[in-house]
């Protein structure tokens, strides 16, 4: 198997097409995993980082797999961070999983030498990776330790909603009911969606200001330097393509709450949400996330995704919860390297 290595920004810009169309041959195929998200990622968190992609072809030059990888000091890493992705894989045609790994450890072995550490964050335990990861890699003299790091909470959507409440708990049902009628009953509110370029590029400033001023955690993750410029930049990206949405529910023209959606495949993913603590009494984003699942129904989605965290809400949903996991390999010396040391 050959493997190229993309290390410049401008040959990782002209993989676009050819990288979403092997994932979506892959099995792990995730918004997360689009160039337009690592693309954006990279664009703004960049600094003090090497690009480091490698291409694996089989023996008809066709790309079988991709390993999204960067370098930081002496870590490779997915081209990603916790604050932001929610889930991080390499991209493998269906059914050559085995066959990537092996070849992917053997290339690492030798052209990574200095590497101490592979940090490989965020990977769904539904993944290939978790499963043959750990038992290949002592084959290329790699210890591999797996975490679990987190759960993301997730539902599988009925063909109405009369059916998806239906299947709710009887201590949920009643719970999302009795919390929704705060804002059924209040005369006055509205929601507005906005899924066109312009509008999303003007109402992501609005987004930032309403999620920055909800809590001291919000204001120091709008702080970290790129924070808002990748927010931007995946507006941008995702726009054209109708996969991403912010939807706003209003009192009085009173913004209460604003919630940023994306949409890849079948799937809805809520991935944030900003609320004005004046009308936290209401639970305005819990009124938003329902508004959002009888509209994710009515297009015939299959899943909602809520991504990571352990957040109550969730649950009144419904949601089940699924792992994720860091895998960390690690070189170690053999006996012979020892003996000369």
């Amino acid at each position: 198997m050959r493997v190229k290595r993309i290390s410049d920004f401008e040959s990782f810009q002209n993989l676009k097409t050819s990288w979403n169309k092997l994932l979506l041959s892959s099995e792990e195929n995730s918004i997360f995993l689009t160039h337009e998200w690592f693309y954006s990622w990279w664009k703004c968190f960049s600094e003090g980082k090497s690009l480091e992609i490698l291409l694996f072809k089989d023996e008809q030059g066709k790309v079988i797999g991709i390993a999204p990888l960067m370098a930081e000091e002496n870590t490779l890493s997915f081209i990603a961070s916790q604050e932001v992705t929610d889930y991080c894989d390499f991209i493998i045609v269906k059914g050559r999983a085995e066959e990537f790994y092996e070849n992917l450890l053997a290339y690492l072995k030798i052209h990574y030498a200095g590497i101490k550490r592979i940090e490989l964050m965020n990977i769904k335990y539904s993944s290939p990776s978790c499963r043959l990861l750990p038992q290949i890699a002592p084959k290329h003299n790699f210890s591999c330790s797996v975490f679990e790091i987190e759960v993301a909470p997730g539902v599988v959507l009925s063909s109405s909603y009369e059916n998806f409440l239906r299947h709710l708990s009887r201590k949920n049902r009643h719970e999302l009911r009795r919390k929704l009628r705060r804002i059924d009953n209040l005369q006055g509110k509205k929601t507005v969606k906005v899924v066109d370029p312009k509008g999303l590029q003007t109402s992501i400033e609005t987004f930032i200001d309403l999620h920055r001023k909800s809590t001291l955690s919000k204001q120091e993750f709008w702080e970290k330097k790129g924070m808002s410029d990748f927010f931007r930049e995946i507006i941008l990206q995702f726009s054209s393509k109708r996969w991403i949405e912010l939807n706003f529910l209003l009192y009085e023209d009173k913004i209460m709450a604003s919630l940023l959606n994306f949409f890849y495949e079948d799937q809805i993913y809520f991935y944030n949400i900003a609320y004005n603590k004046d009308y936290a009494w209401y639970s305005p984003g819990l009124f938003l996330f329902n508004f959002c699942i009888k509209q994710a129904i009515t297009d015939k989605k299959k899943k909602v995704d809520f991504l990571r965290g352990r957040e109550k809400y969730k649950y009144y949903f419904g949601a089940k919860e699924s792992k994720i996991f860091c895998l960390t390999l690690t070189l170690e010396k053999r006996k012979d390297e020892d003996l000369c040391d």
